[in-house]
């Protein structure tokens, strides 16, 4: 009995810590299933709550493709991992108690106990480190990191009394919840719509590497057929958006990139740091490589969503990035290699400087001519004349595409598939779609 004492002693947490582990798991575990809530309110059109303050770049963390792969590749979003993790985190400890109040070995569910708060510190680093890379972060998900820390902090403080020995065991308990709690939330997970943007990206990616082959109507008949039932309704909501919208007459076009006969007739208004607008641009290099290059014709436009060359943008501060590329890229029109030079920007635009955009741009014309242009007047003109027209045309943000003069969202299986029509949105093969439902107010 001695001898049992003794190892109940060493192994025991502190006073309460296995108690106040379990109640920090449960917190975790219920503040993510709240932005697990969230994230389903804002993929279906409704309001997120991000900060009390506003602000705060949930929507852009949640749909980042760190985020779009995780869900894509296991079936739970990140915040149903958090959910996972907190479920665990709860479990372990409240069993280590309750065998400890009944005199039972308890050594491994507390190894496991520690090994989750371990897992969890690294965890919380890693997303801190993804984000800070995407360049934005997520004002719900501090909590979560606090939760998960403070759980890690009073693992080693309190619930470390326990063997080396039983780390592994400990370690392997640990990762057999974490499947079981992964097995039970893996419907909800897969009912959980996915970034519609990014899951259609990933659906045009894969079949621009495709062989052509067959008719165009084969090929949309086959890709509305294969598309998941998300994609085809938000296609079907797309197509009918697109439908619906009257017909502008485009500004005069400074400069024509593609053939004029081409499949679709595109004009844009784009910001270089604009996340949608770099996933618009990879969707057109798409097109390019499925259907050569009379995939598109575009006159582009710019719009740079920052007070120091738009006055229609309204906050304090400035970031000379977005005004610079602008004049720059107006600069590069007409000459060989300025969509190349458009992508470059996109592809870098989390490292971009002015100093990397004039170093980008210098490469497609001579340095010299480069800064001259960027101070001309006449530079000057083409860009407020760019801001003018979106401004007096409703623009909501960037990109505002259009597509043979109609307003359309940048959905890249809707420009797939209106490249498969050359613009036509009364395609029979249409008709396999679902009905289709209002886009939210000011969709794009």
């Amino acid at each position: 009995m001695a001898k049992s004492r003794r190892k109940l002693e060493r192994t025991e947490a502190r006073p309460g810590a296995l108690w106040l582990a379990a109640l920090l798991g449960a917190a975790s575990a219920g503040w993510a299933a709240f932005q697990w809530w969230q994230l389903v309110v804002g993929r279906r059109g409704g309001e997120i709550f991000c900060s009390p303050v506003g602000g705060g770049h949930c929507a852009e963390v949640w749909d980042s493709p760190f985020a779009a792969a995780v869900h894509a590749w296991t079936g739970l979003p990140v915040a149903g991992w958090g959910v996972a993790w907190g479920l665990v985190a709860f479990a372990l400890p409240l069993v280590a108690r309750a065998r400890l109040s009944r005199r039972r070995a308890a050594e491994i569910w507390i190894a496991a106990t520690l090994c989750t708060g371990v897992a969890g510190a690294l965890g919380v680093a890693a997303l801190i480190g993804i984000s800070l890379r995407f360049g934005a972060l997520c004002t719900t998900c501090g909590l979560t990191y606090l939760l998960m820390l403070g759980y890690a902090a009073l693992c080693f403080y309190g619930v470390s009394k326990t063997l080396r020995a039983d780390l592994a065991h400990g370690a392997g308990l640990a990762a057999g919840a974490l499947v079981v709690a992964f097995a039970v939330l893996l419907v909800p997970g897969l009912g959980t719509p996915q970034n519609p943007m990014g899951a259609g990206a990933r659906a045009v990616s894969e079949v621009a590497r495709l062989p052509a082959g067959g008719s165009d109507d084969a090929e949309l008949a086959r890709f509305i057929r294969e598309a998941s039932p998300e994609l085809r309704q938000m296609l079907s909501d797309t197509l009918a958006d697109y439908a619906a919208s009257p017909v502008l007459t485009p500004p005069p076009t400074r400069t024509v990139i593609g053939p004029p006969n081409a499949r679709l007739a595109l004009t844009e208004w784009s910001d270089t740091l604009c996340s949608h607008c770099a996933q618009l641009h990879q969707t057109l290099e798409q097109l390019r490589q499925r259907f050569g290059h009379d995939a598109f014709s575009l006159a582009p436009h710019y719009y740079p969503l920052d007070p120091a060359c738009n006055a229609s943008v309204q906050r304090e501060k400035s970031n000379p990035v977005p005004c610079t590329s602008a004049r720059a890229q107006i600069c590069a029109e007409g000459r060989p290699g300025a969509f190349e030079m458009s992508g470059e920007l996109f592809r870098r635009q989390r490292e971009l400087s002015e100093p990397i955009v004039l170093e980008i741009a210098s490469r497609v014309l001579p340095r010299a001519e480069l800064d001259a242009c960027l101070r001309a007047p006449e530079t000057e003109r083409k860009l407020q004349d760019d801001i003018a027209w979106a401004v007096a045309n409703d623009i909501h943000g960037t990109p505002m595409l259009l597509v043979g003069g109609r307003k359309t969202l940048p959905f890249p299986p809707l420009l797939y598939a209106l490249a498969l029509t050359r613009g036509s949105p009364t395609h029979p093969e249409f008709a396999a779609l679902p009905p289709p439902k209002p886009l939210p107010k000011h969709e794009h």
